[in-house]
């Protein structure tokens, strides 16, 4: 069969513009790709956007895909895996998804579940708003990345909803017959590689994986190296799917 579309789940608080570089690159390696824009992330609508909204436009996406018979890969990260698990529900045209440096969530379970009941040092709450505090992102988002990297990038994050961390999800893709796999990023600061292991446990021990030397946002510090770990899975995926 043909090369599946890589239909990309970003997580919280980035903007799109943070993935064009690797997008390029799948398109040069021959793979379609598609950055989903995430209505949780910089949203100003009142009131804020939910997971249902995020959900709903991964499923348009899919669903036009469907459209015109081709199949998709989801790549869900940080918080796109809890965007992903649910967006490839009754989605017939996905044919598997790549957790990296995300969140592998039970049913019934929230993002707030998983980071222990309340938010981060990192994290500032403003009503029903979530901001990364400036004077943190630098080590925890792009540590891997130098001081001018850094003040360039940090000036591409927005604030996401609230509500996005607040609501369970209900879906487990890996319990429903899609063929998941995991990118760890060994060098994280916002989800540790430790945990970023105990959540992939999840998955099962048929699930794929890769680990990169990075930090959180790999799609800014090796790119390259990104989008080999993504072909390298696709490709082991593909007897799986095909």
């Amino acid at each position: 069969m043909s090369k599946p579309v890589i239909v990309i789940v970003p997580g919280a608080w980035h903007k799109p513009v943070v993935w064009h570089d690797v997008v390029q690159q799948l398109h040069t390696a021959g793979f379609e790709a598609i950055h989903v824009e995430l209505r949780t992330v910089g949203s100003t609508t009142t009131p804020l956007h939910g997971l249902t909204d995020d959900v709903t436009a991964v499923q348009s996406v899919l669903g036009e895909l469907a459209g015109q018979g081709k199949k998709a890969l989801v790549l869900g990260h940080s918080a796109g895996g809890l965007i992903g698990s649910n967006a490839t529900k009754g989605q017939d045209n996905v044919i598997g998804m790549i957790y990296m440096a995300a969140f592998v969530i039970p049913r019934g379970k929230a993002l707030l579940d998983l980071l222990g009941g309340k938010p981060l040092p990192w994290m500032e709450y403003k009503g029903d708003r979530v901001f990364g505090r400036q004077e943190m992102l630098a080590d925890v988002m792009f540590n891997d990345l130098n001081a001018e990297e850094q003040k360039k990038w940090m000036t591409e994050m927005t604030h996401t909803s609230a509500a996005l961390f607040a609501t369970p999800s209900g879906s487990e893709p890996w319990k429903n017959g899609i063929p998941c796999a995991y990118i760890f990023c060994t060098e994280d600061n916002a989800l540790p590689f430790v945990v970023q292991q105990e959540m992939a446990a999840q998955l099962g021990p048929e699930a794929k994986a890769a680990t990169l030397e990075s930090g959180h946002c790999p799609f800014l510090s090796i790119p390259e190296q990104l989008v080999d770990a993504i072909q390298m899975l696709e490709a082991q995926m593909r007897a799986t799917y095909s």
